[in-house]
């Protein structure tokens, strides 16, 4: 059982758990640069972007489809934003090559 008065060991655990979530961003930034920069890689992303709908409004008569089109985007803009901070140039690559 934890001391829930330790200090040090509350300080230690937020460290660890601080250098585990940084590399998993590491690692998550690496895969994205890694995928951005290869055009298979550029064209599964495409996919996906294509699937979410974040290209094409998710207007439609039934509430419930419309809902479930903004939740499909809701992933797709994600990745967008994800893609855009990490590796611009290669989603500004992505674009060129999509209207191709």
């Amino acid at each position: 059982m934890r001391d829930p008065n330790d200090i040090d060991a509350h300080e230690a655990e937020a460290a660890a758990q601080a250098k585990a979530e940084k590399f998993q961003r590491d690692q998550w930034e690496d895969d994205i640069k890694w995928l951005m920069g290869h055009p298979q890689g550029r064209r599964i992303a495409t996919r996906l972007l294509e699937e979410s709908g974040v290209f094409r409004t998710s207007f439609h008569t039934s509430g419930s489809v419309m809902a479930h089109q903004e939740g499909r985007k809701h992933l797709g803009y994600f990745l967008t934003g994800e893609m855009l901070e990490i590796a611009p140039d290669g989603y500004f690559k992505l674009l060129r090559e999509y209207r191709t």
